[in-house]
């Protein structure tokens, strides 16, 4: 059912991945009339994951998109408006907001959830862009299965990037799983399982300078303490890190009634239960400021 343009909303939440999708279904099972607008598919980045051990309550782990499946079921069991649309501004209205939609269409609401996520941090070399898609990727754990046989490069040296290293093993012919640092940051199980890993050659030190081809990604370089070194490659996964996405309004003055959640707050710990978490705190605060609308 399409949602009409001149609904006041008590809440609009943007961005649909689990902090958006937490914070939504709080609102909306405490009898809130809140609608959350996301661009892609809901569940956000967390669709993407493979298997999820460390959320509660899954004791032999739950891949990312059955979970985020649940959350959009029990989110709309409790009323939850969706709609599938990118959110290009907000601003003030009055005591509330207005949201600009792509297209020109406006929503307003008494308040804002701002989770929109962060954004991938690129390697800040040529090609980046003309490549992307075609052979260059950033987000994780993107269908393993299609590179059977072949040989791929994983640029980072944190959980992310070794989570995507050992999700690409079990099929690629090759991983190489290349860090700037001189050690992997990530915990002890991870480390474990990746020096198990014979798939998996690892090079510390070492930072990708030029990559190759025009159409595709063919080859990249790589520069390192003992010179440099040419790889060809199918495919590069760039998971050096994230930018959290701007906010529409200073960081320092927030407007009242504007709620910032999950990896768009800046917090390092970026977890699905982390975000959850920081969703739904954002609904509560989100509430009592309601609450005392008059």
């Amino acid at each position: 059912m399409p949602v009409p343009n001149d609904i006041v909303w008590e809440s609009v939440i943007v961005g649909g991945g689990p902090a958006g999708l937490a914070a939504g279904l709080h609102l909306a099972r405490a009898g809130y009339r809140a609608l959350l607008v996301e661009q892609d598919r809901l569940g956000g980045q967390a669709r993407l994951l493979g298997r999820i051990e460390n959320y509660p309550g899954f004791p032999s782990g739950i891949d990312g998109r059955r979970l985020m499946d649940r959350w959009v079921r029990q989110a709309r069991r409790w009323g939850l408006r969706t709609r599938r649309a990118q959110v290009r501004g907000v601003g003030r209205h009055g005591r509330g907001f207005v949201l600009r939609l792509q297209g020109g269409r406006l929503l307003r609401s008494r308040t804002v959830v701002y989770c929109p996520g962060a954004e991938f941090k690129g390697l800040g070399i040529s090609g980046e862009g003309r490549l992307r898609g075609r052979g260059l990727f950033h987000a994780a754990f993107d269908r393993p299965s299609r590179w059977r046989g072949r040989t791929v490069v994983v640029a980072g040296g944190g959980e992310a990037a070794v989570h995507q290293a050992l999700a690409l093993a079990r099929q690629a012919r090759r991983v190489y799983l290349v860090c700037r640092a001189g050690s992997i940051k990530a915990h002890r199980l991870l480390c474990r399982r990746l020096g198990e890993t014979a798939r998996i050659v690892l090079i510390l030190g070492a930072t990708i300078c030029r990559l190759q081809g025009r159409r595709r990604l063919e080859a990249l370089e790589i520069a390192g303490r003992d010179g440099s070194l040419r790889l060809a490659a199918d495919a590069l996964f760039v998971l050096v890190g994230k930018v959290p996405a701007a906010l529409p309004f200073s960081a320092g003055r927030l407007p009242p009634g504007f709620f910032v959640a999950g990896d768009a707050s800046g917090d390092a710990d970026r977890q699905v239960a982390v975000a959850a978490g920081s969703g739904i705190k954002a609904a509560m605060r989100c509430i009592d400021f309601l609450e005392d609308w008059i």
